[in-house]
């Protein structure tokens, strides 16, 4: 093999490498899985807020629990907070409630699941 050779293979190589091992940029945490931009806050569509009579509250508590929960991040998310603010709001919830409210992939609805992945109620709204 001749120098130019040996130097193209090198060159190749450390091109390669350098390719594969040089740091990637990071997705912006404002788009979505689907590769949608959020819309803004104040710009996007109103979610009509459920409703749940006391006596299904009283005869189910977690599920009258998750609706307080579904009810707070509605009422959040209408009134324009920012994705940010859903997250530390959904992080309290988890905290005092023990639940999260997560919107679907599969049907794109807002939904509350305790800290175990199990869902308790859906927002069919």
């Amino acid at each position: 093999m001749t120098n130019l050779q040996k130097a193209i293979v090198v060159f190749g190589t450390a091109s390669l490498l350098f390719w594969i091992i040089k740091p990637k940029p990071k997705k912006s945490l404002e788009v979505g899985f689907n590769g949608v931009q959020e819309a803004d806050p104040k710009e996007r569509t109103k979610i009509t807020a459920p409703t749940m009579s006391k006596k299904d509250a009283k005869a189910n508590p977690k599920a009258g629990k998750a609706f307080k929960a579904l009810q707070a991040y509605i009422s959040a998310y209408n009134s324009g907070e920012t994705q940010e603010n859903l997250d530390k709001l959904n992080d309290e919830l988890a905290h005092e409630m023990g639940m999260r409210v997560y919107r679907r992939r599969q049907d794109n609805k807002l939904a509350v699941k305790d800290l175990n992945d199990k869902d308790i109620i859906v927002n069919n709204g």
